[in-house]
């Protein structure tokens, strides 16, 4: 059966076309001022897995993830550094993408920068001056979408509580009509970012670099567009008008945005510092330890962070892998099947299709081990190590984890 999954924009079950072309997917990057944390790890391992599961069933792939290698943060933070934007961003870009390998994640097909489509994002932004619906504020010039492109877009306001943490005493996002309009321009100087434009010196609003990306790499619709839930709006709701205003259809054919990693009930976030560092997780739990404790909720749960619970899902993925590894043990044969464990790939590749059940694929794990565990001589029988062997290097590459794969944490 094909991917189903509940898409973001329209709340309905939403299924991936079967066809020959590559499923083009745009994922929304980093914004490269400091060290990339647990959350962003969680919503880029669920279109790792995404990825992964279109390999494994011969589909391929085109997958764009820009970077933001300018924003107010970035200038920000340099400053403070004695360094420039660029010195900035383009180290916090490859202590990223360090962290990036290292959790095994496949790398996108694409990175672009946005700092590399100014041109083309000016371009854009006088498209939508053109239509009469752009003003400016101070130095900054807004584009205000219209209500009729509106009522095809996310839903805002109080409506958008299933996909933010709310703040205390604070309106929902959206709820003032001015949240709604999105940048096209600033004027700023150096040492800001800054480019020349008929507006004078300033840069871009960084909404518009991601429409610009995606329409050149995979063009509008893209087939899938994600992000973690925060994205819904302002971001994702803004990409959706430009491109329900320039185009006169949705970003995206569908939507998928993954559930917040919070502490103490709210989302982490590198501007307020209340995260676990990627790298420090990293080097305490390894990568399939953390692959098994983000990725086992539902994917568009929120996740409360918890050290004792990441240590427990650690534990339990390396009694998993050494339970794989001795059902290969060279000695006399056992009584398990190899075409148990193709049964087993089998519930595995439905749990992904039905839903993208990613929580149901982790229970059939559980359940794997726990047939292990319960077998007096756990080993398959012989003559099938080498099918059960083939089976096991399967389930590594669907789901990214190590498990007969020689040495280390993986």
């Amino acid at each position: 059966m094909p991917l189903t999954f509940r898409d973001s924009l329209t709340g309905k079950p939403q299924t991936v076309a079967r066809g020959p072309r590559p499923v083009g997917m745009y994922v929304c990057g980093p914004t490269v001022y400091a060290g990339a944390h647990v959350g962003h790890a969680r919503n880029y391992l669920y279109f790792d897995l995404l990825r992964r599961y279109f390999r494994d069933q011969g589909r391929a792939v085109r997958h764009i993830m820009n970077i933001t290698d300018f924003e107010d943060k970035i200038s920000e933070r340099a400053a403070g550094l004695g360094l420039t934007w660029r010195q900035l961003a383009r180290r916090e870009e490859r202590r990223f993408l360090a962290d990036f390998r290292r959790l095994g994640l496949l790398r996108p097909d694409v990175t672009p920068r946005a700092s590399a489509f100014v041109q083309e994002m000016i371009h854009y932004s006088k498209a939508l001056v053109g239509t009469g619906r752009a003003s400016w504020d101070g130095d900054e010039l807004y584009f205000d979408p219209d209500p009729a492109t509106d009522a095809r877009n996310f839903p805002v306001g109080r409506d958008l509580s299933r996909h933010a943490v709310l703040e205390p005493d604070r309106p929902p996002p959206g709820s003032d009509p001015r949240s709604r309009r999105i940048l096209l321009w600033r004027r700023q100087l150096p040492p800001a970012a800054s480019w020349n434009s008929e507006w004078g010196r300033g840069a871009p609003g960084w909404t518009v670099e991601c429409y610009a990306m995606a329409r050149k790499y995979l063009g509008i619709p893209v087939d899938l567009h994600g992000g973690g839930m925060d994205l819904v709006f302002p971001h994702h709701y803004a990409e959706n008008a430009i491109s329900l205003t320039l185009d006169d259809r949705p970003f995206a054919r569908q939507f998928l945005h993954t559930g917040f990693v919070t502490q103490e009930g709210h989302k982490m976030s590198k501007s307020v510092g209340n995260l676990v560092r990627l790298g420090d997780a990293l080097d305490r739990y390894g990568a399939s330890g953390l692959r098994w404790y983000l990725l086992a909720p539902r994917y568009n749960a929120r996740l409360e962070w918890n050290e004792a619970a990441a240590e427990r899902a650690r534990v339990e993925m390396e009694e998993f892998a050494q339970r794989v590894r001795s059902t290969l043990a060279a000695g006399q044969g056992g009584t398990l099947r190899a075409t148990a464990l193709a049964r087993l790939l089998q519930r595995v590749v439905h749990r992904f299709e039905d839903g993208f059940g990613v929580d149901g694929v982790f229970e059939e794990l559980r359940a794997w081990s726990d047939r292990i565990g319960s077998t007096p001589v756990p080993r398959f029988e012989r003559g099938a190590g080498p099918a059960a062997r083939a089976h096991y290097r399967r389930l590594e590459a669907l789901l990214g984890l190590r498990l007969i794969s020689p040495g280390g944490r993986g």
